[in-house]
């Protein structure tokens, strides 16, 4: 039987679906581009002027064009495999060639969209240490053969990779322990759990961002519309805004059970040898191996409503070059109980060390402060405004005990706790936020005083990584001063390889 090695000893081009797939990718950065100025003529179109045919004549040529792009793209894409490394050959009218060696490749993933699940296809991406994304992507492969690749890659690199230590191997294709998988229940539960003020935003900005392209006059639109309907509005104006309440808040959550049902249908979380594998999606089927070695953070957090379900939202944050707000390197799973964040956290960082510790709080003035600049200012200023409001801007005084109540939930919950190995930082106000991540792999440690905090002694604390940052407010400065001797000798004195 020829081996892999043989059979992609010579260039090779990807399943013809790939032509598809570029297609769609091209036809997706044409409407991203234009889709203010087509969605505009679009509806102008019944006019039937002869600049609006003029223009759909441009979008048939932009159509045609992105076909042949796509075709020609295909047809002067190759790949193959030579001498410990992968090599791929492309470009159209600029030609360039890749060569990645096996031991410089952290994780090989795979993508599919729904058309890549109707031809039993898959996209490959190849990441590398410090890439700021995918350094490879084969568009289209058959899942077998893709599957086949990635063994034998993972293979020839761990032969390759002269260190003993196993951490320094990737991720292998063994089957793991499924120690997260997301049912419909669970689904529905993260639906009515999410964020559905975000939905609604999202919802009122498309509806206006159309809007203003279909007419320059929205509030003449409205107003038109409303004129008919005033005397109705003006008897029964509570019963309208209430209806008007409900109907936005079912349109957001019935968007968010979509958006996540979409996004995590049969999500899969498992263990693996040297890391993780995530595999979730339905139009959109996604499969991202984690290796632990990259893994800089693990978060948790929850919401009022998700705690109820006992559920959070792990979030682990992989090494970047770049900034990782732009980087699929914040992978999140948001629906996890405390069982399976355990189990993650256990894998990637030393198990022994994952344990309560004593907290560390920060210094009261914090809350001190919040009450002072949030809460007490902002009521007394408002006090100015008795000639306008009369006693009624004695009502603003309840502003003081409200920051105030919050202030204290904040303070209660900031805090931080550190051992041999492991830091561990806590916050929230009415939900709970707690970030793990290992002394070793700190890269930077600052400490930063405003002028008030000079004159009492304190300071801020930011611990930088790879994948970002983390903040410890308001600690004495001692405090702060023995924390960053702490850390840089934990990270000096460390000689394990982490990337």
């Amino acid at each position: 039987m020829e081996s892999i090695a043989e059979k992609y000893s010579a260039p090779q081009r990807q399943s013809k679906v790939a032509i598809g797939i570029i297609l769609i990718k091209l036809v997706r950065q044409t409407i991203k581009a234009f889709w203010p100025i087509l969605l505009s003529f679009f509806i102008g179109g019944k006019n039937g002027n002869s600049f609006v045919d003029y223009v759909g004549y441009i979008a048939l040529a932009f159509a045609a064009l992105n076909v042949f792009g796509s075709i020609l793209t295909f047809f002067r894409f190759y790949f193959h495999i030579e001498d410990g490394a992968i090599v791929i050959d492309k470009g159209v009218l600029k030609r360039s060639k890749v060569n990645i060696p096996f031991e410089r490749i952290q994780t090989i993933n795979f993508q599919q969209n729904i058309l890549h699940q109707m031809f039993g296809v898959v996209s490959l991406e190849i990441d590398t240490a410090g890439a700021g994304k995918a350094e490879l992507t084969i568009d289209a492969l058959n899942k077998e053969e893709a599957e086949a690749i990635r063994q034998f890659i993972l293979t020839e690199r761990k032969a390759v990779i002269s260190e003993v230590d196993s951490s320094e191997e990737s991720l292998e294709e063994e089957k793991g322990d499924t120690i997260l998988h997301l049912g419909i229940s669970d689904l529905i539960k993260i639906g009515v759990s999410q964020n559905h003020l975000r939905s609604m935003g999202l919802l009122f900005a498309f509806v206006f961002s159309t809007m203003n392209e279909i007419t320059d006059d929205i509030t003449g639109l409205v107003e038109s519309q409303v004129d008919g309907y005033e005397s109705f509005l003006a008897n029964n104006k509570w019963a309208v805004m209430a209806l008007s309440i409900l109907l936005v808040a079912f349109i957001s959550f019935v968007y968010s059970i979509i958006s996540i049902t979409l996004s995590n249908y049969d999500l899969k979380l498992s263990l693996k040898k040297n890391g993780l594998k995530l595999v979730r999606g339905l139009l959109n089927r996604q499969e991202i191996s984690v290796n632990k070695k990259k893994v800089q953070v693990v978060s948790w957090s929850d919401n009022p409503i998700r705690r109820l379900f006992n559920m959070y939202t792990l979030q682990i944050d992989q090494a970047s070059s770049t900034d990782a707000a732009q980087l699929k390197s914040k992978i999140k799973v948001p629906g996890s109980y405390q069982h399976q964040v355990d189990k993650v956290a256990k894998n990637v960082f030393p198990a022994e060390y994952y344990r309560p510790e004593k907290k560390n709080k920060v210094n009261k003035i914090l809350l001190t402060r919040i009450n002072v600049l949030v809460g007490i200012i902002p009521a007394l200023i408002a006090q100015t405004l008795y000639f306008a409001l009369g006693w009624y801007c004695l009502l603003f005084l309840l502003w003081i005990p409200l920051i105030g109540s919050i202030a204290n939930m904040y303070y209660r919950k900031r805090s931080f706790e550190l051992n041999k190995e492991l830091l561990k930082n806590s916050r929230g106000t009415f939900g709970n936020m707690y970030e793990l991540l290992q002394l070793r792999k700190i890269q930077a440690i600052q400490i930063k005083q405003s002028w008030y905090q000079r004159r009492k002694k304190l300071a801020n604390v930011t611990l930088f990584t790879a994948s970002g940052s983390i903040k410890i407010p308001f600690l004495d400065l001692n405090q702060a001063e023995d924390l960053e001797k702490y850390v840089l000798y934990k990270v000096e004195s460390d000689k394990r390889e982490w990337m």
